[in-house]
């Protein structure tokens, strides 16, 4: 006869292994937004040279109310002009279902922008069209860059 112990230990041991090979399984079945969208963001030469700023962060906010696009300044004159451009702010949609946004909220400008320096903008996320875990699209100036992962 087996002492006790040992066997509620390896009872222990093949509850803990089914949960966890459950846990795997349950996240490659529910795809990306389950692991969240990671990686780098894309880059796009084509945007880059339009606005001056390269994107390197998208997130969402603000109890999903808020989506925030960090980007970093690489032409301050180009810059300074997208940043301005309230009429035309870039417009972020979502790659997974209808829908995006391009109410921007906040967009600081009248200050010297300096490259490699870091600024962002702050878009209402209307009807929850960005979310967390996927990817989007950002377009602007006839430009896109395509598989924006949010945070």
């Amino acid at each position: 006869m087996m002492p006790r112990r040992f066997v509620l230990n390896v009872v222990l041991l093949a509850v803990v292994a089914v949960l966890a090979a459950m846990c795997a399984v349950l996240a490659l079945r529910l795809g990306p937004e389950a692991r969240g969208a990671t990686g780098p963001v894309p880059r796009s030469a084509g945007l880059e040279k339009v606005t001056g700023v390269r994107i390197s962060r998208v997130a969402v906010v603000g109890d999903g109310g808020l989506v925030t696009v960090f980007y970093v300044v690489l032409d301050p004159e180009k810059a300074s002009r997208f940043q301005a451009d309230r009429e035309h702010s870039p417009r972020l949609s979502s790659e997974r279902r209808d829908g995006g946004t391009q109410r921007t909220s906040i967009m600081r400008t009248g200050h010297q922008m300096r490259a490699g320096q870091t600024y962002y903008l702050v878009y209402q996320n209307t009807g929850n069209a960005v979310r967390s875990g996927e990817t989007i699209t950002l377009t602007y100036g006839g430009r896109a860059l395509h598989h924006v992962p949010v945070l």
